[in-house]
């Protein structure tokens, strides 16, 4: 039997509407056909269980990618928060095909990388109207590469105003990719939000920003585990990454990789480091 929707479900349904709608505001520019990673919204004090794994999904991500962005940005005059920002709106959080295994491909870039290409479904707007097309995209080895292609094109000095030397903060630099990297007006809007959220600016090394780690963050409704220190070794703790550990313990990245026979970024909770 059909039941007549009551004032409580009606009122639960329009608030789903409108937080879809706050959500769609926020994605970003990417014509690819991307899967949308939940809310982009920040948790909320009645957040579910749902939105609460798929914050640390997108934590963990960020994670897995904000090493690769630092290196790159901090050799080229780039900053690694406003790289990592938009990766996160092109990739839907890496959740694309474009952007997983085996293409890595966090920005849809069209064309070939070292003779690898992937073929992929994209949408144009061609006179006057929306068609989709399969297009040929970049394929790149790993996320590192395409942080790098990423800064190749962002040192063009058509984007000279996104550079580190040219700006006094990250807000800068969003502001001077608006109309030229991406026609959406909101465009820095959308960058900002997401560098705030996340604390990306733990990624920009050398920068007086940079305060925190980004495992350091509880914006996203997670907690961080405390973690063990005992003599010269340290556990891993969930949520770490080797960028963080080193960072604390004054050591590089490659040298922690070293001390601990390390051939990959990867640690896992419970994981004794010699530091």
């Amino acid at each position: 039997m059909d039941k007549k929707m009551t004032r409580s479900s009606r009122h639960q349904l329009n608030a789903k509407q409108r937080n879809s709608k706050k959500a769609a505001s926020v994605i970003g520019t990417s014509l690819i056909f991307l899967p949308i990673a939940g809310n982009l919204l920040p948790l909320g004090a009645q957040a579910t269980e749902y939105e609460q794994q798929e914050a640390v999904s997108q934590q963990a991500f960020i994670d897995s990618i904000g090493y690769s962005a630092a290196s790159v940005a901090s050799s080229n005059d780039l900053y690694a928060s406003v790289m990592i920002a938009q990766a996160l709106l092109e990739s839907s959080y890496g959740t694309s095909g474009l952007a997983s295994a085996p293409n890595y491909n966090l920005f849809g870039v069209k064309g070939s990388y070292g003779g690898q290409t992937v073929y992929m479904p994209t949408k144009e707007y061609l006179n006057g109207e929306w068609v989709t097309l399969t297009e040929p995209f970049r394929s790149y080895p790993s996320y590192a590469d395409s942080f790098q292609d990423h800064a190749n094109v962002l040192m063009s000095a058509h984007y000279a105003g996104a550079w580190r030397s040219n700006t006094t903060s990250y807000m800068d630099a969003t502001a001077a990719l608006t109309g030229r990297y991406a026609t959406d007006p909101n465009y820095a809007d959308k960058l900002n939000w997401l560098i705030s959220t996340y604390g990306l600016t733990a990624y920009d090394w050398g920068s007086s920003e940079t305060s925190v780690t980004a495992t350091d963050q509880s914006t996203i409704g997670q907690s961080t585990e405390t973690a063990t220190i005992s003599g010269q070794s340290y556990t891993v703790a969930s949520g770490d990454t080797l960028w963080g550990i080193a960072e604390n313990f004054g050591v590089s990245v490659d040298q922690l990789m070293a001390m601990n026979g390390l051939s990959a970024e990867l640690i896992t909770v419970g994981q004794t480091l010699q530091v």
